[in-house]
């Protein structure tokens, strides 16, 4: 029972290590979408009214870069409807980042 065990457990990390990296193509598309809303939406929250528009672009720059590298092909999937709380948790400690490194420019 224990090998079995073992087994399976060996067998489910190497699946979850071997996700499909995207495209560059849909990489590129993914980045420039998640920059473009993130952008449109930091503009309009009262909580950035004394940042710039630099400093905004630079954050979301950042974000969707951020974002972008860790989705792969599986993860567009799941993530289609709604973001899994798997990479929620993900993009709120790189958003955090960004947010740090544009505020110190």
């Amino acid at each position: 029972m224990r090998t079995i065990l073992i087994a399976i457990t060996a067998l489910l990390s190497c699946t979850a290590a071997q996700a499909t990296p995207l495209p560059a193509a849909d990489k590129a598309a993914l980045t420039k979408g998640t920059n473009d809303s993130c952008l449109e939406n930091q503009v309009k929250d009262a909580a950035n009214k004394a940042m710039t528009v630099g400093q905004l672009q630079t954050y979301c720059d950042c974000y969707a870069k951020a974002f972008a590298e860790i989705m792969s092909v599986e993860d567009l999937d799941k993530n289609k409807d709604g973001l899994t709380s798997e990479v929620n948790k993900k993009a709120g400690e790189f958003s955090q980042k960004c947010a740090a490194t544009t505020l110190k420019k």
